[in-house]
């Protein structure tokens, strides 16, 4: 049974063909943070640019460990998925210490890819939905939040689209991982995942209200919202509600 207001697929309609806001980039950076405790860093200002810390962390990179891969940022405790590393070839990766913060890196992967804001919201689906198979007990890397939406952003991008971008092209615009890398974090969502892409109408619906009620909260406070008229004299029409809200893109 649909559980979502006519009105709600009308706004989220119009917001997902919208740009990509600011209060959008904070709200998405929220629900990665969400899906696993991971440790955070003080060094880095949240204006920094993903290639401030890269380049940062070039002078460190001789004194990182050589013993393989990160742990797996995309598996629980309880993960039955092992993988061998022993053969795969990659650059280092820049020391985690120096990881760029979670909310500029999003937003610079979204502008150099330049992903649409249905894809980007649709991503968190596969986020909800492995936050679900994770352990309540499970810790992740100060990177593994970056991983998470990175892989769940390509996946998104590669369901939905006929012609999506080649993992080629995200290295370059995601810069902190290489193309082994990227290459093993989709295969390990995808197996967390079950290959099971098919999006339910109760995840979608979900996204949904949750984006629409964001949207409310970003655009409107209590001196801001017009008076309503009293309640005997109400009547809902979906257009007047419209022309109450702030213009949205078009």
């Amino acid at each position: 049974m649909d559980s979502v207001p006519s009105y709600n697929r009308i706004i989220f309609d119009k917001i997902s063909k919208g740009p990509i806001t600011s209060y959008l980039l904070d709200y998405v950076t929220r629900e990665y943070e969400a899906i696993i405790s991971c440790p955070t860093s003080n060094k880095r200002h949240r204006s920094d640019s993903v290639e401030d810390c890269y380049n940062h962390s070039k002078s460190s990179r001789l004194q990182m460990s050589n013993s393989g891969l990160p742990s797996p940022p995309l598996s629980s405790p309880e993960s039955k998925y092992e993988y061998n590393t022993n053969h795969i070839s990659r650059p280092p990766t820049p020391p985690y210490s120096n990881s760029v913060p979670l909310r500029s890196y999003i937003e610079s992967v979204v502008e150099k890819s330049r992903i649409d804001t249905g894809t980007l919201l649709t991503s968190l689906s596969y986020a909800r939905r492995l936050k679900s198979k994770l352990a309540s007990t499970s810790k992740g890397m100060e990177c593994t939040h970056h991983r998470i939406f990175l892989a769940t952003l390509i996946i998104a991008s590669k369901y939905i689209h006929d012609t999506a971008l080649k993992n080629k092209y995200w290295v370059t615009y995601a810069q902190m991982f290489s193309a082994s890398e990227i290459n093993l974090m989709e295969k390990q969502l995808l197996q967390l995942l079950d290959y099971n892409l098919e999006i339910k109408w109760a995840e979608y619906n979900v996204i949904v209200n949750d984006t629409v009620q964001v949207y409310f909260q970003n655009n409107y406070s209590k001196e801001s919202v017009p008076p309503l008229p009293p309640p005997s004299s109400q009547k809902f029409h979906t257009h007047n509600l419209l022309n109450r809200l702030n213009p949205l893109p078009t």
